[in-house]
C-alpha cells in the first residue's frame, strides 16, 4: 500500500508538473502576443506622433510652459511681400513655420538639458517689449524673387532700435536662408541698417561657436527645397559656386551677437525632419549647427 501510495503521488506530481508547464507555456505565449501587440501599437503611435498633420503630435514631448521659449521675429515687410508666400500678414518671415520651430525644439529637448518642448515657440513683433525676456531670436528675412526690392524686410526705425538694444543686452540673433550673390548683397544691406558702424565678418570653422557643443569642422550645406532640390531649383547641392558660409557681427568684446547663414537653409533641415525624401545627413547637420548657436547664446 505504501509503495502504491508513493507511486500514485509521483504520478500526481508528474501530472501536476506537466499541467503547470503547459499553463506556463500558454501564459508565455500569451505574454509574447501581448508584447507584440503593444509593440505594434506603440510603433503606430510613434508614427502618428511624428506626423505633421496631427495637431496633438507634440504631447509626447510635453506641452507645459518651460524656461526656454523659441522666438521667431515678425518684421515689417515691403508692400510687395504681402501678396506673397506669407500666411500671417505677408512677407517671408514665417517661412517653414511652425514645423521648423517645433522640430528644432524636439532636437533641443532630446540632445541637451535645456528645459523646453515643441510647444514652446512663438512669433512676436520686433517692437514687442517681451523680446527682452528672451535670449535667442530667429528670423528668415529673404527677398523673393531673389534681388527683388518689392518683398522681404523693410525695417522701421523702431524695429532697428529694438534689434540693436536686444543684442547689446546680450541677446543672440540668427538669420537664415540666403542663396547666391544677390541675396548676400541684400543681407549685407539689411545687417548694415542695424549696425552701420560694425564690420560684418565671415566665421571660419575654428571659431568657438562651431565647437561649443558639437564639433563642426566644416559648415555643411543644408538644402532648401525651393533652391536646391525637389522643385527644380537653380543650383545643385554642394555646387562649388555656392559655398555655405556663416557671417557674423561681434560686440566690443568679440561676442557673436548675430549670425547669418549663407547658401544653406537650417529651417528647411528642421522642417523636413520626418520627410523621407529629405537627406538625413542634411537634417543632422542642421540640428548640430542650430544647437551650437543656441548653446553659444546661453553661455555668452
Amino acid at each position: 500500500k505504501q509503495h502504491l501510495a508513493i507511486s500514485v503521488r509521483r504520478e500526481y506530481c508528474f501530472n501536476q508538473s506537466m499541467g503547470t508547464r503547459i499553463k506556463l507555456t500558454i501564459l508565455k505565449n500569451l505574454l509574447l502576443l501581448v508584447f507584440a501587440f503593444l509593440l505594434l501599437v506603440s510603433t503606430t503611435v510613434v508614427a502618428q506622433v511624428l506626423s505633421f498633420d496631427n495637431e496633438g503630435d507634440s504631447e509626447i514631448y510635453g506641452n507645459e510652459i518651460t524656461d526656454f521659449q523659441w522666438i521667431r521675429g515678425q518684421y515689417t515687410n515691403h508692400a510687395g511681400g504681402r501678396r506673397g508666400f506669407g500666411r500671417r500678414g505677408g512677407g517671408w518671415w514665417d517661412t517653414d513655420y511652425p514645423d521648423s520651430d517645433e522640430n528644432f525644439l524636439r532636437g533641443v529637448q532630446r540632445y541637451t538639458n535645456i528645459d523646453t518642448n515643441p510647444r514652446n515657440h512663438e512669433f512676436i513683433e520686433l517692437t514687442d517689449p517681451s523680446l527682452f525676456e528672451n535670449i535667442f531670436l530667429y528670423m528668415n528675412w529673404k527677398r523673393v524673387p531673389i534681388g527683388s526690392s518689392a518683398s522681404g524686410p523693410n525695417f522701421s526705425p523702431a524695429e532697428i532700435e529694438a534689434l540693436r538694444e536686444f543684442m547689446f543686452r546680450g541677446g543672440f540673433v540668427m538669420v537664415d536662408d540666403f542663396w547666391g550673390q544677390p541675396h548676400l548683397d541684400d543681407m549685407f544691406v539689411e545687417m548694415g541698417k542695424i549696425f552701420p558702424e560694425r564690420e560684418i565678418i565671415k566665421l571660419n570653422n575654428t571659431h568657438e561657436i562651431f565647437h561649443v557643443f558639437f564639433d563642426i569642422d566644416e559648415v555643411a550645406q543644408v538644402p532648401g527645397r525651393m533652391v536646391t532640390w525637389d522643385f527644380g531649383g537653380f543650383m545643385k547641392l554642394d555646387d562649388p559656386s555656392y559655398p555655405p558660409e556663416v557671417y557674423a557681427i561681434l560686440d566690443d568684446d568679440g561676442r557673436v551677437m548675430m549670425v547669418a547663414n549663407y547658401n544653406t537653409d537650417l529651417g528647411d533641415g528642421w522642417e523636413h525632419t520626418f520627410y523621407k525624401g529629405y537627406p538625413t545627413k542634411a537634417t543632422n547637420d542642421a540640428y548640430k549647427i542650430g544647437i551650437n548657436f543656441l548653446m553659444y547664446a546661453f553661455s555668452h
